[in-house]
């Protein structure tokens, strides 16, 4: 790649073996960021890619915990760390006028022989002394991870991290209205970044419950309108949103066979499917079946439908005869009884 492009890591949550890679995969393409991925270990992702855009979708992924920008990588062991800061032109991430600090990862459980506190003390002397900067382990300017995984060390500088307590605040017990059956928020906020949708645009949640996958749309600035056939649901979402300080008005009672909007630019949606949540005397195959047409028609021609729905139950089979194409499809285990299946749909 040419221009303006660098090599970016990103370390993922590692909560499930699919959908963080996929959750990120789908936010540079909304984004039409061109990339390429040059390394993948465990919950480390390498990607070169255009610096231009990467800052403002850095905090859109539920299952993105941190990204920053490499600064160099070399195999794993002290003298070839050291020959590579050495020669690393070091200007561009780090100058004699700024504080910094630098905490290591270790992933997969590689690399034992060397110690991470050793590494961070070893390499904060390395930089202090070929930058003239100061390490400041409270509150640096300048903030750097050191990640040992597979056999390379890498060292790059962080641009962005999950703020501390943000999903805490956001967890359904937290909420206004607590339903059993609302997804967690990273979850939630995956779905939603599954389907590309960028913000200023229309995105619809036609089984909204108590809104948790409506929340998430609307924290990333998406116009999001919700529907659910309870009154009580509504309600619910409605306050549940205010009480995040989210606009509420596009929250509504209705049915998702018969949606009232002539377009949408992206869907996502969790159905009812379990005995905590009413299913209104339908099995989820009826409720799919009923709502994926009324979807094929209200969707923008480059739009996607992402919804969950039990293993088992045939969504794929009901998706490909609508005639929506199956971009991705993910397994997600609940519990026991219940194995969620979650298809990214389009036409196109």
């Amino acid at each position: 790649m040419a221009g303006n492009s660098a090599r970016f890591f990103f370390i993922l949550s590692g909560e499930h073996p699919t959908l963080p890679l996929a959750e990120l995969r789908a936010i540079l393409q909304a984004y039409a960021i061109k990339y390429k991925i040059v390394g993948n270990f465990y919950k480390l992702v390498e990607v070169e890619a255009d610096r231009t855009g990467l800052e403002s979708i850095a905090g859109r992924g539920g299952y993105l915990d941190e990204m920053g920008e490499e600064v160099l990588h070399t195999e794993d062991n002290i003298a070839s760390i050291k020959r590579e800061v050495e020669f690393t032109d070091l200007e561009p991430f780090l100058s004699s006028q700024d504080s910094f600090s630098i905490r290591m990862l270790r992933f997969g459980g590689v690399s034992k022989e060397l110690s991470r506190v050793h590494l961070e003390g070893y390499l904060g002397k390395l930089l202090a002394e070929k930058t003239g900067a100061k390490v400041d382990l409270q509150s640096p300017k300048k903030p750097f991870r050191g990640i040992l995984a597979g056999s390379l060390f890498h060292l790059g500088l962080i641009m962005h991290q999950r703020p501390k307590g943000s999903i805490h605040r956001r967890r359904p017990r937290k909420r206004a209205v607590f339903h059993p059956s609302t997804m967690p928020p990273k979850l939630a906020r995956c779905l939603v970044n599954l389907s590309e949708v960028k913000e200023g645009e229309t995105f619809l949640d036609p089984f909204c419950g108590v809104g948790g996958i409506a929340i998430e749309a609307s924290l990333l600035g998406c116009n999001v309108v919700g529907v659910d056939a309870l009154s009580r649901m509504v309600r619910s979402a409605r306050r549940n949103l205010a009480h995040f300080g989210l606009k509420s008005y596009g929250l509504i009672r209705g049915d998702a066979r018969n949606i009232p909007l002539r377009t949408v630019d992206a869907i996502a949606t969790d159905p009812p499917y379990g005995t905590g949540a009413s299913t209104l005397k339908s099995t989820t195959k009826d409720i799919l079946a009923r709502f994926l047409p009324q979807a094929k028609i209200i969707l923008s021609p480059w739009g996607k439908v992402v919804f969950a729905s039990p293993l088992g139950t045939g969504a794929v089979e009901l998706a490909e005869s609508q005639g929506f194409k199956i971009f991705d499809r993910h397994e997600l285990y609940v519990h026991r009884s219940l194995t969620r299946e979650i298809l990214v749909l389009g036409s196109n």
